[in-house]
């Protein structure tokens, strides 16, 4: 007979006992760390808890503290190596590598001379929103889980597996879950809201820019006004804060400039002549 699924309330209270356990270890991991590597602490620790736990067939503190155990999607039996495996990559680094990933991405596009000024800057638009989503799908995972029940993690999601009762637990209706559930999703779904129109807007305002923006009152990087015009060796102006910033080509024709190139326009202001 097949053990009953396990309810949100328990499969939360595991995740949260884990999750305490595996900040303490990452707190150990980063203060015998190497200052610039101390943001790795966070995933390896994941990995090694999980490591001596998971993939080793043996339950976490967390779900022995709350009576689960992990299951393929079976409910009969204990989830194969290669998916424990899979659920503990995907957890500890499948956020950084999805952000790595799109990095790489807008690195390729940005080097990429062969593209319109107009499709590069849209494409660069739709990495940076996508990147700014990710988190919300993480947080639109969760929710569901809170609602509807099942792991926490996308990364079982992904690879089938679930969390069965090994001993009794008593019913309950966990409204308050419910209500987190609806809460998160709300909150998620207007985070995403507000990305996806911040790129219609920063779309539709690159629309309406001409290739050419040196009698533009507007900087086409920043899409500031412009109050201290400098000048590009390419003959393209922009603001001062850009040129002197981050920028490291012109955002028009992607020609490659050095900061020392970049000349101020003294008494000079964009859309006057």
């Amino acid at each position: 007979m097949a053990l009953p699924r396990a309810q949100p309330a328990e499969v939360l209270r595991a995740w949260q006992k884990d999750d305490f356990y595996e900040k303490q270890l990452a707190g150990s991991l980063g203060r015998i760390m190497p200052s610039q590597h101390a943001p790795r602490a966070v995933p390896i620790a994941s990995l090694l808890y999980k490591s001596c736990t998971t993939l080793k067939d043996l339950q976490t503190l967390g779900e022995e503290y709350s009576g689960i155990v992990q299951v393929d999607e079976t409910y009969h039996k204990l989830p194969t190596f290669s998916n424990r495996l899979l659920s503990i990559l995907l957890s500890a680094f499948g956020e950084n590598i999805t952000r790595r990933l799109l990095r790489h991405i807008e690195k390729n596009v940005e080097l990429t001379a062969t593209l319109r000024p107009g499709i590069q800057n849209s494409i660069l638009i739709v990495i940076k929103t996508l990147s700014e989503i990710v988190p919300q799908i993480e947080s639109v995972h969760r929710a569901l889980s809170y609602i509807h029940g099942g792991p926490l993690q996308i990364g079982k999601l992904v690879t089938g597996i679930d969390y069965v009762h090994v001993r009794p637990a008593a019913a309950a209706y966990y409204a308050h879950l419910r209500l987190l559930g609806l809460v998160t999703l709300l909150h998620a779904f207007i985070s995403s809201g507000k990305c996806l129109y911040d790129a219609k807007k920063n779309m539709e305002q690159l629309s309406n820019f001409a290739n050419e923006v040196d009698s533009n009152k507007t900087c086409v990087a920043c899409l500031e006004e412009i109050l201290q015009p400098c000048v590009l060796h390419c003959g393209h102006v922009f603001c001062l804060q850009c040129c002197y910033g981050p920028l490291e080509s012109c955002p028009l024709c992607r020609s490659p400039f050095t900061k020392n190139t970049v000349v101020p326009l003294m008494n000079y202001y964009p859309g006057e002549l």
